[in-house]
């Protein structure tokens, strides 16, 4: 369908699972754009049981989903969800910069998370390379000491899967 990708990435944190989701075509039309699908989803998985999912509990699921425009003018959107702890209903709010974009460029439209991770932890997406890959070397530091050592740590990682594309 125009204006998504196809795909989505489903990521177990409590088991490191990482796998492909599609939606039906009817799915995406009827509940375009990020806000609206994270509604689908969320109602869909967690809907009977709503009552007693903890919102900061593994079972609560962190959608972080794209639409249809992103990537084009003005669509550098993209709209994170969950059951909100606050009230207790479907929270969602849009965030824009880079990200939606990259990982439209990877080929996804979508993140959605679940479980709680054993320690900390990050999500790597490299075009079709996905990991969960350990954050400990990183807990507690701020903003752009984050930055620096995950963008050097990404360089190294590209450099020896990539070797002849020169310097990244």
């Amino acid at each position: 369908m125009r204006g998504y990708a196809g795909k989505f990435l489903e990521v177990d944190l409590s088991t490191e699972s990482i796998k492909n989701v599609n939606f039906d075509e009817n799915i995406l039309r009827n509940y375009i754009g990020g806000r609206g699908l994270a509604t689908k989803i969320l109602w869909d998985r967690l809907g009977h049981r709503w009552e007693t999912v903890d919102p900061l509990g593994p079972e609560n699921i962190l959608l972080i989903l794209t639409g249809p425009l992103t990537g084009f003018f003005p669509g550098g959107r993209v709209c994170v969800s969950g059951k909100s702890p606050q009230s207790n209903g479907v929270i969602g709010s849009t965030v824009a910069g880079e990200f939606p974009i990259e990982l439209k460029c990877a080929g996804y439209d979508g993140l959605i998370i679940t479980g709680r991770a054993a320690k900390p932890s990050y999500l790597s997406i490299t075009d079709s390379e996905v990991e969960v890959r350990n954050a400990s070397q990183i807990w507690g530091k701020n903003g752009k000491q984050t930055l620096k050592m995950l963008t050097k740590e990404g360089r190294e990682n590209l450099q020896k899967r990539f070797p002849s594309y020169g310097e990244w």
